[in-house]
């Protein structure tokens, strides 16, 4: 053990205290013997921690005491209590610095966003992220057609979240995403408090891995990236929301991996229940992990290829029964297949960012699903839903080398129907088959912040389209 000079009062003898902390944790790293566990040099540390304090407040005893030395030697045993809890929390601060935007890698290495990723980047231990959407609407007061749009404008904590992850050790991790929607939960409020995802990852390697728990279904470009700095627009885009559920996770078991320049996904995981369908969708449908029903499973699955810098293109589905062992009342048994697919394709050049998708579903038996839900007319379950948009950007201050900052107009254009088509006897209600324009801009003063507005012009063929403003914050830690 190093000892340390009681008598500090110079600079000289306030140097040497300090050098000698860290000459004691640089001996930890290249020390030829086997290197001490963590606990035992939290231990090390704790000690050589209430040494030093000890002999500092003797030191500021002595009559010729160098006080402001003695407060930057303060200081520095800050510094070393700091990172002795960092020890205790297994480093979890020890992973890198996040990026503006995820690479078109990111799906394909881990399956989540950069802030959630967080935990494969650790040693062993605790890891720590999370993100934030504030979001204000400001509603024309006349709809499409002229009349009034009966929509007030609203501002709300739309998220916040939390990731907690565990790796165990190289093979093992635990990761997690906790998530409160609209600030506050109770019986008078929207807000909801949900689990996003919570899973075991077994890392085995590059090509093979192994997941299990409740897994986010790996669809579309917004489901797993769904961080407000992965994606433009104060809202997420309809269509992947209205034809691919966001955020669509459920409980089940499989793997993913790479080999050169594909990757892939493929869980087995709980069935949508058609109890939840609608005209608007079938999100609704989505078990959430929630006393799952689990009578009928469905198959998830997605390909990408990443092997072109900049460029991510690919396909996913899901497809399953949907029955859940539900009876109509006439009696009859329901087994609702239900098929999800989308094709996608991200591009990244220096300061440009197009993206576009193509999603669409097929219910089959939606007529049974109707008499199940007790729906009539225009209520009627989509038999086959359909969307697509594009979407085109341009960061404008990456024409100056070496800025730190994002600037980011963009434009999106997005056409969606839920009810693409409908069972015989049953009527499409023509609000569901809606075009929306997007004309927004993105600011990014630092890498983990985003502050977004946008106009939006939604057009639908009953005439009753809304326009709308929005105005986002976004954050990611």
């Amino acid at each position: 053990m190093i000892s340390f000079s009681l008598a500090i009062a110079s600079r000289r003898h306030a140097a040497l205290l300090v050098s000698s902390s860290l000459l004691l944790v640089a001996a930890f790293a290249r020390a030829d013997e086997p290197p001490p566990s963590l606990m035992e040099r939290v231990e090390r540390l704790e000690k050589l921690l209430d040494q030093t304090r000890a002999d500092l407040a003797n030191a500021q005893k002595a009559p010729s005491a160098d006080m402001a030395r003695l407060a930057e030697v303060e200081r520095q045993i800050d510094v070393l209590a700091r990172e002795i809890e960092q020890l205790k929390l297994g480093e979890a601060s020890a992973a890198p610095a996040l990026p503006t935007t995820p690479s078109q890698s990111q799906v394909a290495q881990y399956g989540v966003g950069p802030s959630a990723s967080k935990v494969y980047a650790a040693k062993t231990g605790v890891a720590i992220g999370g993100y934030g959407e504030s979001l204000y609407q400001n509603f024309a007061q006349k709809n499409q057609g002229g009349e009034p749009s009966s929509q007030t404008d609203q501002a709300t904590q739309l998220r916040a979240v939390v990731y907690f992850g565990y790796k165990f050790d190289e093979h093992f991790l635990f990761n997690s995403e906790l998530e409160y929607e609209n600030a506050v939960v109770a019986s008078d409020k929207n807000g909801e408090a949900e689990v996003e995802f919570a899973y075991i990852d077994y890392l085995h390697s590059r090509a093979a891995n192994a997941r299990a728990g409740l897994v986010l279904i790996p669809m579309g470009l917004v489901n797993q990236l769904h961080e407000p700095t992965t994606f433009l627009g104060a809202r997420r885009p309809d269509v992947e929301q209205k034809i691919i559920p966001s955020t669509w996770r459920e409980l089940g078991l499989g793997g993913y991996g790479q080999s050169g320049p594909f990757s892939y996904y493929g869980y087995l995981v709980n069935g949508l229940n058609a109890a939840g369908y609608s005209s608007e969708g079938i999100g609704e449908g989505s078990q959430e992990g929630s006393e799952a029903l689990a009578r009928n499973w469905a198959f998830t699955g997605r390909l990408d290829y990443t092997g072109t810098s900049g460029l991510l293109v690919g396909v996913s589905f899901f497809t399953g029964d949907s029955g859940q062992g539900h009876v109509t009342p006439s009696g009859v048994s329901v087994k609702a297949p239900t098929t999800v697919w989308d094709a996608h394709v991200d591009w990244r050049w220096q300061g440009l960012w197009l993206r576009g998708l193509y999603a669409g579903s097929h219910v089959g038996q939606a007529d049974l699903v109707n008499e199940l839900n007790g729906f009539v007319g225009d209520e009627s379950v989509g038999s086959r839903q359909e969307g697509w948009y594009l979407q085109g950007a341009f960061d404008v201050l990456s024409l100056w080398p070496g800025s730190r900052m994002g600037l980011l107009p963009y434009v999106r254009y997005e056409q969606y129907d839920t009810q693409a088509s409908v069972p015989a006897g049953f009527e499409r209600n023509p609000a569901n088959d809606v075009h929306e324009l997007t004309l927004g801009l993105a600011f990014k003063p630092i890498d983990q912040l985003v502050v977004k507005l946008d106009w939006q012009e939604r057009r639908d063929a009953a005439q009753t389209g809304v326009n709308q403003w929005n105005f986002a914050l976004g954050y990611i830690f």
